[in-house]
């Protein structure tokens, strides 16, 4: 009977790590919905904003994952990566209102401190 349990507990938790491996990628589109929605949350943003919003975003992801199918050298992938990044951010900076803008540099600054502490957290925890 105690080997029955274990066996079931087993097979209970390697199929629960199999499911957690499992991740599911989304689509450019689905990428660019989150984050308009995330957006258009915290800028509040216009409808036509939200258009063009959404339009910018999914060339940026669809961007993105070819760059991401193309595994180059990672250096270089780095770079464009980020060159993608800031001509979305000029793009989208166009697109916003002075306010909004504003906003944006804030949530961005938050973004990079939290990014920045993560870092760091982890730098520690590698060091014996």
């Amino acid at each position: 009977m105690k080997k029955l349990i274990l066996i079931i507990a087993f097979v209970t938790g390697v199929t629960a790590l199999v499911n957690a491996q499992e991740k599911a990628d989304k689509t450019p589109a689905q990428k660019a919905a989150h984050k308009t929605q995330k957006l258009q949350k915290k800028l509040k943003l216009t409808a036509a904003q939200t258009k063009q919003v959404n339009a910018l975003f999914t060339t940026e992801a669809t961007r993105m994952d070819s760059l991401k199918a193309h595994k180059a050298d990672k250096k270089a992938s780095k770079g464009t990566h980020k060159a993608i990044e800031e001509q979305t951010d000029k793009k989208l900076n166009s697109i916003l209102t002075a306010d909004q803008k504003k906003a944006y540099a804030a949530l961005k600054e938050a973004k990079k401190e939290k990014h920045d502490k993560k870092k760091a957290a982890a730098a520690a925890d590698a060091k014996p």
